[in-house]
């Protein structure tokens, strides 16, 4: 149900191979995606932190927002939506590929981006990330 397998010949040895089904790749792409969300929504709607934020004293906060507290559903909604949204498209190789890219460029944004340095999911929920 959750994978395939093929027989494969090569230099006269037969190999059987166990390949991920569609709807296997397509369950694994969504139970990730509600993990991360969930762990994301949880702790940056509480303080607007994550461990690793806090880690780094770092904290996202609504531009022009408060310092203190967290994110609004509203605002999380998005923040989440771009930032792990394209990892949906792991069931399919091509898609798989562009939503990479996506992430990566996504990450890489903040380095040219001024003056606030945000990443795309920041520009689109109205966020900055702040060191305290």
């Amino acid at each position: 149900m959750f994978s395939t397998e093929e027989t494969i010949e090569f230099l006269g040895t037969t190999t059987t191979v166990s390949t991920p089904s569609f709807l296997g790749l397509l369950i694994a792409a969504i139970v990730g995606f509600l993990l991360y969300s969930a762990y994301e929504f949880f702790m940056v709607s509480r303080d607007g932190q994550t461990i690793g934020k806090k880690v780094m004293k770092i904290r996202v906060v609504k531009l022009g927002g408060s310092v203190h507290g967290g994110l609004d559903t509203e605002t999380l909604a998005k923040r989440i939506g771009v930032l792990f949204g394209p990892q949906l498209l792991g069931f399919n190789f091509a898609l798989n590929a562009l939503a990479g890219l996506f992430m990566l460029v996504n990450g890489l944004w903040p380095l040219w981006d001024k003056p606030l340095q945000q990443a795309i999911h920041d520009k689109v929920a109205g966020t900055v990330v702040v060191k305290l």
